[in-house]
């Protein structure tokens, strides 16, 4: 079983499985499709996901979800016996047009988890969705990214963990010192918020108001795209 562009599939998007089977009997196969998101957000079970179907190959829309998904294909004989094969498959948010200008910049943070692994700022601009940035449990954290020079910018991009911002700000700075807002956000509901904005400066800060679990701020990326 092998799963098309495994490692990134962009949410809402085409997922095409490879999944050749064979009855030694000559049995007529069925075929079932289902998905789990335990590595997200420790789901159990399995859920059914509408499919179509060309020889060995099934394709299924992506979740919405971003993470780490398993895909499992069930092919059963009629007669009790079941086949199963299973792969992973990472969910990514769509892309966003223009560059980022965020990525691979100096990023700092009011706070970061120093506890169980690399959460430090610089971990939301590595271009990665496999690592992120988690912040103290308090409401007012912040990160904020050093573009090196005036830039101008349209979209912000923010790929939340579970962790997510329900309030919060979008601000710019020409020196790190003063800030002022470009979007502010009072209803996130997090997975990922792409936001226009008419941005032009060195700094970039995303000012937390209300975290929206009782857990800290946790973003997977943070992009500024021109």
């Amino acid at each position: 079983m092998t799963i098309q562009g495994s490692t990134a599939v962009v949410a809402g998007s085409t997922v095409t499985v490879n999944a050749p089977a064979s009855d030694p009997d000559g049995d007529a196969i069925t075929y079932k499709v289902f998905g789990n998101s335990k590595y997200i957000n420790d789901a159990g079970g399995l859920a059914e996901l509408p499919f179509t179907r060309s020889g060995s190959t099934f394709t299924f829309t992506a979740p919405q979800l971003l993470g780490v998904w398993k895909a499992y294909v069930f092919a059963e004989d009629g007669h009790g016996n079941v086949g199963v094969e299973t792969r992973s498959f990472r969910v990514v948010p769509p892309p966003v047009a223009g560059t980022n200008l965020a990525l691979g910049r100096p990023a700092t943070a009011s706070s970061f988890d120093p506890w169980n692994g690399n959460w430090s700022p610089g971990q939301a601009v590595d271009g990665s969705y496999a690592t992120r940035w988690a912040s103290s449990w308090n409401d007012a954290e912040w990160i904020q990214v050093d573009l090196g020079s005036t830039r101008t910018f349209r979209t912000v991009q923010l790929v939340w963990e579970a962790a997510y911002g329900k309030g919060y700000r979008v601000q710019q700075s020409a020196d790190g010192q003063t800030w002022t807002t470009l979007a502010t956000v009072t209803d996130g509901d997090g997975n990922v918020d792409t936001l226009a904005v008419n941005g032009n400066a060195r700094y970039v800060r995303i000012q937390g108001v209300t975290r929206g679990t009782a857990y800290g701020y946790s973003l997977y990326e943070l992009g500024v795209y021109s």
